[in-house]
């Protein structure tokens, strides 16, 4: 693979991790081990670990709640479409907005996007930033600074770029910046069952219900976890 690589253009970085330890790391393109990407929709899955922080610490947000509860918002669409649906984009929302206009877009023209039942899984970043509006209405905080005090400082990422819009909300589907060895710190920690040194800040529970499919996809055989 690392001699193959090199003629892939759009190749920048790989890393593979064994047991917590780096055994082969290599740049590509003009990239470089400190460069900061846009993660893109990994991003997604930084989200889905804050919601089960939230969950885990007792704040009042289950992912059967219906998302009128959870952002106080009376509309009779939202008593059909419950957390559980935004987590694996079966909200029966299309993806109405483009790139980067949902973060801007306020909570009435996000909840007022056409919609279909929920139930069916369908790709959709416009709808995918309600999990961040969520998370917002249930502990007053943005992503970022709820990930900046009980995510991020236990990964080793300090301080990073994070696109946010309306109301100082953070991207929920897209634009965290980090470098490679960040980004992959993630998935470190969904393989150490949620422990960062001796500390879990993540239960097991949740980490089990995020990778395991819960939703049927268009994908062949791969189903849809929580923005896993």
């Amino acid at each position: 693979i690392n001699s193959e690589i090199v003629d892939l253009s759009s190749i920048r970085g790989m890393i593979i991790v064994h047991k917590g330890k780096i055994v082969l790391e290599n740049y590509y393109n003009g990239s470089y081990i400190s460069e900061i990407y846009n993660i893109r929709s990994v991003t997604k899955s930084f989200i889905s670990t804050l919601i089960g922080q939230i969950i885990d610490q007792g704040f009042s947000i289950n992912v059967e709640d219906t998302l009128n509860n959870i952002i106080n918002y009376s509309d009779s669409h939202l008593d059909n479409i419950i957390l559980e649906n935004l987590l694996t984009m079966s909200s029966g929302y299309y993806d109405y907005y483009v790139y980067p206009d949902w973060v801007y877009a306020d909570l009435e023209e996000l909840i007022a996007m056409p919609a279909i039942n929920p139930g069916n899984f369908w790709y959709n970043n416009s709808a995918c930033h309600l999990n961040a509006h969520a998370l917002f209405y249930s502990t007053g905080q943005t992503p970022y600074e709820f990930a900046n005090t009980y995510l991020f400082p236990y990964l080793g990422i300090e301080d990073p770029e994070w696109t946010a819009g309306y109301l100082g909300i953070n991207n929920g589907s897209y634009d965290l910046k980090l470098s490679l060895r960040e980004m992959v710190k993630l998935g470190q920690l969904y393989i150490q069952d949620g422990f960062s040194g001796n500390e879990q800040i993540l239960s097991s529970a949740w980490i089990d219900e995020a990778t395991t499919p819960q939703v049927e996809t268009n994908w062949g055989n791969y189903g849809y976890g929580y923005l896993w």
